[in-house]
């Protein structure tokens, strides 16, 4: 390959030839959204396996590139040296998706049972905070 296009049409050809292998399992020919959630809103057991974050290091940190071996060494060291940041950035996400999960539940059967004029924190006051 020498230009940009020889290079488009290449990984063109090389993503029809996946698809037709079934590979990209969520995504169909027509490039549509996961069968899961076409036919409207996502299931709650759908959301909530999406809430919670889990990052396989060894299925994410590699490198495409001919001779990337010390490439995907050097970054899986990375991925080590960093793990405790890592780990924290993932359970906070994850508290913070099932935070609005669970939130968004609440708002769902306030609407199902006509509270409309109801609070959306349960009737409580939030903390008055004075600005310095």
């Amino acid at each position: 390959m020498s230009t940009p296009e020889e290079a488009e049409q290449q990984a063109a050809r090389d993503a029809e030839r996946r698809r037709s292998a079934g590979g990209y399992g969520g995504v169909g020919r027509s490039g549509k959204l996961d069968e899961s959630i076409v036919h409207g809103a996502p299931s709650r057991e759908l959301l909530a396996e999406w809430a919670v974050i889990e990052i396989d290091r060894d299925e994410v940190i590699y490198s495409t590139r001919r001779g990337g071996a010390p490439i995907t060494f050097f970054k899986r060291l990375l991925a080590r040296l960093l793990r405790q940041y890592f780990i924290e950035l993932e359970a906070r996400q994850t508290r913070f998706n099932i935070a609005v999960l669970e939130r968004l539940e609440q708002v769902e059967q306030q609407a199902a049972h006509g509270a409309g004029g109801a609070q959306p924190d349960g009737g409580r006051q939030a903390p008055h905070r004075e600005s310095p």
